[in-house]
């Protein structure tokens, strides 16, 4: 399967913006109000921590793409206490 190919058929259907997680691309299910989106770590030994992202009604449109991505703006600087396990 070409890159291209996957590109079109993930399930992600918004996109970070700003923060630590700008570019991230996720699946939300939720139309409105404030989520924890996992922080990329650098390696496994390192504690997971999230940041606070807003989904908005701003649409990001990719080319390739037919469906635009949901522009989730970030919050607030990312809480060390958070577990983002749920």
């Amino acid at each position: 399967m070409s890159a291209e190919r996957r590109d079109r058929d993930h399930d992600c259907n918004a996109i970070c913006l700003g923060g630590p997680c700008h570019g991230l691309l996720t699946h939300i299910d939720q139309d409105i109000g404030v989520l924890f989106v996992p922080m990329p770590r650098r390696s496994p030994e390192e504690p997971e921590t999230c940041a606070r992202y807003r989904v908005t009604r701003e649409r990001v449109r990719y080319c390739g793409r037919a469906e635009p991505y949901i522009a989730l703006h970030w919050a607030d600087p990312p809480d060390p206490a958070c577990s983002c396990g749920g």
